[in-house]
């Protein structure tokens, strides 16, 4: 299976999870996994399966703090 990571194109085993994409490209570490579709984007839990051809991008969490 085939999916656009962060606009590179990647293969990926039929059924892959956002934990297995997590697993196989570890830039991603813990960024939100965001789905691009037709009827605009949504985030991904780790448990759910990437399907064939989808577009993905991947969003560091935003961390709030004091600012030194």
């Amino acid at each position: 299976m085939r999916a656009t990571i962060n606009g590179k194109l990647v293969d990926l085993p039929e059924g892959a999870t956002v934990e297995d994409l997590r697993a196989k490209i570890p830039q991603i570490g813990q960024d939100d996994v965001i789905e691009e579709g037709f009827n605009g984007t949504r985030p991904l839990k780790d448990n759910e399966a990437l399907k064939e051809g989808s577009k993905v991008w991947t969003v560091p969490k935003i961390v709030k703090g004091n600012l030194i």
